[in-house]
């Protein structure tokens, strides 16, 4: 189960003058029993409605079913909301300052998330919204990275239960929190993302399957930009 409540006030944060996103609050549970009541501050961008989800460890909250109701989880959860736009801006302001080495890598980091479990044709879909989102194909933000991933849960995703889309939402997010509350550096997880799909190739020859034609060329040419060797 899964609800999204607006607030009033001034809870409106921008990545842009014309790119303002509209912080609420993000209410999930699971109808079993067996998962915890998260409070998260969510958001939705105006320019697109891509819906999204908190990005930083501070703006999250859960308790387990097996606890007592805690009702001041829900007031600071709404508290964090009021108090959450300047923390926002300033992790968009950081992930607009770091970039991946090409559109291929940003790619693969969002493959490697598992973002494309959720859409009917992962490579076009991602491709598609990398094309909306990226304004220099050599030189992609983290920041554009994350909307492009947004933006194929948002409009690609067909018949995928609430609950589901949520946890490709908090996916995303991990591409702007790194669990420790702070931005991952997208020069370390590119490389990362491309040393381990590397040896995935290396390991398991006969049964990896390319995400696309070139796929391997791609990888050569990113780990030799990255200095490295599977």
């Amino acid at each position: 189960m899964s609800a999204k409540i607006g607030l009033t006030g001034d809870t409106t944060v921008y990545a842009a003058d014309d790119d303002p996103i509209d912080l609420g609050l993000q209410i999930r549970s699971g109808h079993s029993g067996f998962h915890a009541v998260k409070y998260d501050v969510g958001g939705m961008r105006q320019i697109c409605s891509n819906g999204m989800m908190a990005f930083d460890g501070r703006l999250h909250f859960e308790q387990t079913h097996s606890e007592p109701f805690q009702p001041s989880l829900a007031y600071n959860a709404v508290d964090s909301v009021v108090e959450s736009p300047e923390i926002v801006e300033n992790r968009i302001e950081e992930a607009q300052n770091q970039t991946f080495l090409n559109q291929d890598e940003a790619l693969l980091v969002l493959l490697e998330q598992g973002i494309g479990e959720y859409l009917e044709q992962p490579v076009p879909d991602l491709l598609n919204s990398l094309h909306d989102e990226i304004d220099d194909r050599d030189s992609p933000t983290l920041w554009e990275t994350y909307n492009a991933a947004t933006r194929a849960l948002t409009h690609y995703s067909r018949d995928v239960p609430d609950y589901e889309l949520d946890t490709g939402f908090e996916r995303a997010a991990a591409l702007l929190e790194n669990g420790y509350s702070e931005l991952p550096d997208a020069t370390k997880l590119g490389k990362e993302t491309v040393e381990d799909r590397a040896n995935q190739f290396i390991e398991d020859q006969d049964e990896t399957e390319p995400y696309w034609e070139g796929e391997e060329e791609s990888l050569r040419e990113l780990m030799a930009e990255h200095q490295t060797q599977a």
